[in-house]
């Protein structure tokens, strides 16, 4: 297939915005949408190569992966390498466990799936996922897997006249999964293959020639500036709050599609002159190792810095993106490229290679995962911290709900005082409710009163939204319809004589004040007296998670630390604002659990060596447990003022 420059082009119109993105999301606010774009390149030029072979009945699927195998394994299997060595110097145990099974993902393939699954409220931050990016790689891989025989069967001559149907009706059934999802199912819409198939197919619609040919040379002049059009305005608008794939992906695949389409029949407009520029050109060819260094390299750096690069990192990381990248294409990536046919000995040899290479790398994974991260790595007192980080509180497992989660039966949540007699205390809130429960629970046993756990994951305990679109995500109706169910049982249940409100209230966006107040009225007019709860603090650099990486490293764990002005000054508009709403109405109290983890001059997610945080805000066991004598003089007296105990 003749070589075309402006696809090397549109390679480099593909990779460098998602490098600028991971970079600094603000540089390029829709530069992940440079993913969707390469999906159309590789369909269009993977499906011409095949359809030629069909036609020429030439057609081999031992050829086929044997080319796919020289093409994807060594750059991947040098930087898998690479990345596992470096992860095996900086991860503590509990991190190298998740390193490995993401590791034994991308190298079987699976690695969409596996950051699907690890996708949870309380996964591990993006820059602890090295190999977060190879989630792409794995989609178009299990394309390919079915992709060669299904155009094989296609090419059957009494197939021929359903073949265009065949397609377009894939192309169609894969938009529509992949619209639904991105509406009601965020994360299986962004991970799983099904809702991203079209993207590769609608560019192999290209390569079959179901789209007609542009004969004028005007046509592809303006079919290619609509085309960058389209990929300018997703790189411009789009942003994280994009519904997206879904619909929204058209934008910039048809973008890609028009692009592509303008450059057949070998002309040459204007955008494919400027697509052809060498520096382009270049950056295309490189761009396959660019899209698998760049992101371990990003990520290793905020590991290490506890942030994003500033102006002079992020060029010199750059620089060192391209200058990796480069080394990678010339010795890893070129030398493993054939040209001309190949006798079937030496194709069934790369093949069993290749598959060799990544069952080595699984191995590697495997080991990882079975010894427990090497805990033999570290010392006594991290592995101590990193069990203190780990403690699941039961109350979490149980009754932090998920994205579909509804409101439980009451017994399901019942902690605290198991006698059906002892007044209940009602903890409603999110995930920073939720990490109340430990010390809630062991005040309840010890002073005799229930704790019945009413929370949900990302769901800031207000009133409901009435206004709510049907067509709003499936987590919005589902949150709206928990808030509903949540409050009428509240105020309806004679059992509950105190209602605990904790809620992540500095989250961007910030909750609905006026939902917060209506709640809080609601409960008011039934004789439910409530205490607020603000914030434990924020870490910026991690919490508990700078912490086991520090200890770790053996460094210096002052830099987990927030400055108390610092922690005040984040605070105040939000404490004041609390405050407010408790001094408006009877039997409301303020609960301010910040500065139990404060001194006069720093803020810390430890004490005496113990780790109190899980991450930058939530408590974990022993920082719950940390404030519990504070939760006694505030709680008990109140539910003390609330009535006669039911007893």
């Amino acid at each position: 297939m003749q070589y075309r420059a402006d696809i090397g082009g549109l390679r480099a119109l593909a990779v460098l915005p998602v490098v600028l993105y991971h970079l600094d999301e603000r540089l390029v606010p829709g530069g992940y949408v440079g993913v969707d774009i390469f999906f159309v390149i590789s369909g269009y030029l993977i499906t011409k190569l095949l359809a030629r072979d069909l036609d020429e009945r030439q057609f081999s699927l031992l050829t086929f992966y044997d080319r796919r195998v020289r093409r994807i394994v060594p750059a991947y299997a040098a930087v898998a390498l690479a990345t596992s060595v470096a992860a095996l110097i900086l991860l503590p145990p509990g991190m190298l466990v998740a390193f490995g099974k993401s590791l034994q993902a991308a190298s079987t393939f699976l690695a969409n799936r596996y950051f699907l699954s690890a996708t949870g409220y309380f996964g591990a931050a993006p820059d602890e996922q090295w190999l977060l990016h190879t989630w792409s790689l794995s989609v178009e891989e299990q394309f390919y897997l079915a992709w060669p025989l299904l155009l094989a069967l296609l090419f059957h001559p009494r197939l021929a006249r359903i073949r265009p149907y065949v397609i377009w009706a894939l192309i169609l059934a894969s938009l529509v999964v992949s619209t639904r999802n991105a509406v009601f199912r965020p994360a299986p819409a962004f991970y799983n293959s099904a809702g991203r198939f079209w993207e590769l197919l609608l560019g192999a619609a290209l390569a079959l020639g179901y789209l007609p040919r542009l004969r004028a040379l005007w046509q592809g002049e303006a079919v290619a500036l609509v085309g960058l059009g389209l990929i300018a305005f997703a790189y411009a608008t789009f942003n994280h709050d994009t519904i997206f794939p879904g619909a929204s992906a058209l934008v910039p695949t048809l973008g890609a599609l028009c692009l592509i389409w303008a450059g057949e029949e070998r002309r040459i407009t204007r955008v494919g002159r400027l697509l052809s520029l060498a520096p382009l050109v270049w950056i295309g060819l490189i761009s396959y190792s660019l899209y698998l260094w760049h992101w371990p390299i990003i990520a290793i750096h905020r590991f290490l810095t506890f942030r994003g690069p500033d102006l002079m990192e992020g060029v010199g990381l750059f620089v060192a993106m391209l200058l990796v990248s480069t080394l990678s294409w010339r010795f890893v990536e070129a030398p493993f490229r054939r040209h001309g046919p190949a006798r079937p000995a030496s194709e069934w040899r790369s093949v069993g290679v290749g598959v060799a290479v990544l069952a080595g790398l699984a191995g590697i994974a495997w080991v990882m995962v079975a010894t427990g991260g090497l805990p033999s790595r570290a010392t006594a007192a991290y592995l101590e911290a990193e069990r203190t980080v780990g403690t699941y509180w039961q109350g979490r497992a149980i009754c932090l709900l998920g994205p579909g989660g509804t409101l439980p039966p009451e017994g399901q949540c019942r902690f605290g005082d198991p006698d059906p007699r002892a007044p209940v205390v009602a903890l409603w809130g999110d995930s920073f409710g939720d990490h109340h429960g430990p010390a809630l629970d062991r005040l309840g046993r010890e002073e005799g009163f229930g704790v019945w756990q009413v929370t949900k994951a990302g769901c800031a305990p207000l009133a409901p939204d009435p206004a709510l679109s049907p067509l709003a995500r499936s987590e919005q109706q589902a949150c709206n319809a928990f808030r509903a169910q949540s409050l009428e049982r509240l105020v309806g249940d004679p059992r509950v004589r105190l209602v605990v409100i904790a809620g992540n209230w500095a989250n961007d966006p910030p909750p609905d004040r006026a939902r917060l107040a209506a709640a809080l009225d609601a409960l008011s007019a039934a004789g439910k007296p409530v205490l607020l709860v603000g914030s434990a603090g924020g870490f910026p650099t991690g919490g508990g998670r700078c912490v086991l990486r520090r200890r770790f490293a053996g460094s210096d764990e002052r830099v987990c630390d927030e400055t108390r002005a610092a922690s005040d000054a984040a605070a105040a508009p939000l404490e004041a604002w609390l405050q407010s709403l408790a001094e408006t109405g009877t039997g409301r109290a303020l609960f301010r659990p910040r500065l139990l983890y404060c001194d006069a001059t720093r803020c810390r997610p430890t004490a005496d060596g113990v780790p109190l945080f899980l991450d930058g805000g939530h408590l974990d066991v022993a920082g719950a447990l940390h404030a519990l004598e504070a939760w006694r003089a505030v709680l008990v007296p109140a539910l003390k003022a609330a009535g006669p105990p039911m007893r």
